[in-house]
Order: structure tokens, then sequence, then C-alpha cells
């Protein structure tokens, strides 16, 4: 059997369960790091509604980073749009200073 060095188990609290979760050794901090992220949010539900039951604040929290996520996806989406704008707009006058040129 091959061992994979690469990858390692890591124990991950989030909210109040401990997740032994599998990680590339590079991507140990960004699990760790996201980790304290969820632990953040939750949090502040529990603090601004307390006395619900955990699913609800881990479903809200759910929801908080999908709708990160997705703005985010967005943004880029405009940004690419944006720039093949910007460049197709560049061609074309290329293309036209060319033909005003080959005019004259």
């Amino acid at each position: 059997m091959e061992e994979n060095s690469d990858k390692f188990v890591i124990q991950l609290l989030i909210g109040k369960q401990v997740y032994p979760i599998t990680v590339r050794r590079d991507q140990e901090e960004v699990y760790r790091k996201a980790s304290r992220m969820i632990n953040e949010k939750l949090a502040r539900y529990e603090q601004s509604y307390p006395n619900l039951a955990s699913e609800r604040y881990s479903a809200v929290a759910l929801l908080d980073f999908a709708v990160q996520v997705l703005q985010v996806q967005g943004q880029k989406d405009q940004t690419l749009y944006t720039e093949t704008v910007e460049r197709l707009k560049g061609e074309i006058s290329q293309l036209l200073s060319g033909t005003a040129d080959d005019k004259e």
C-alpha cells in the first residue's frame, strides 16, 4: 500500500463537534482558518438569537457563506466580462483605425 505523506488527519472543532478531516499539508491552515470563521459566525448568531437549536445557527451560517461565495463569483464574472469588453473595444478601435488608414 502506497503511503501518501502529503495528506494527514487534523481535528477541527466546528460548533460543538470535533471532526477528523484528511487534508493536504499545504491546505491545513486554510481548513483551520475556515473552522475559525465558521465558529465565529456561529457564536455571533448564538449571541444574537439565544435559545435556538444548533441546526438553525448552522443553517443560517451556511446561507451566509453561500451568499458570500456567490457574490465573489459574481464579482469575478463581472471583472471577466469587463476585461473582455475592454479588449474587444480595443481590437475594434484598432481595426477601425486600420480601415481609416487604408482609405487615405
